[in-house]
């Protein structure tokens, strides 16, 4: 068995293939509408959906904002979340009602199922840590 056999390219996978990854890695996960794969940890819904041709995937989530609070403070938010956790971007949601977070993993060149599934960890962890230290004063109280 080749290093190589355990890779992940743009032409073996699909949402199917997701779904299946997540699951075998004992994350709780799910569907969406469009039928791509949902997964929950720390009370994050985290969306996982593939980009055109399956060059990367593309992890994200998004937390509701107050809406009593300046969309100014908001964007304050999101632009120390950006400077202080490089890895992740975050942007306000146009309405401004929101914040989204996302991350993208490549696969052009092959990435091991094992890298996937560390990387979404990763971005949900860093996406609850940014949210306990950078967020919670823009966040709704009932979220």
């Amino acid at each position: 068995m080749s290093i190589y056999d355990d890779l992940v390219t743009p032409e073996i996978v699909n949402k199917d293939f997701l779904y299946s990854l997540f699951d075998a890695a004992y994350m709780e996960c799910s569907r969406d509408s469009d039928g791509d794969t949902v997964v929950e940890e720390h009370g994050l819904r985290c969306s996982v959906a593939l980009g055109p041709d399956h060059k990367w995937i593309h992890l994200a989530i998004g937390l509701a904002l107050d809406e009593q609070v300046a969309l100014a403070k908001k964007l304050e938010c999101a632009n120390t979340i950006n400077d202080d956790f490089v890895v992740i971007r975050a942007a306000i949601t146009f309405d401004g009602y929101g914040i989204l977070f996302d991350y993208y993993i490549p696969l052009d060149g092959g990435v091991s199922r094992k890298s996937i599934v560390l990387s979404t960890r990763r971005f949900i962890e860093i996406v609850r840590q940014a949210s306990l230290e950078r967020v919670s004063e823009c966040r709704r109280a009932d979220r």
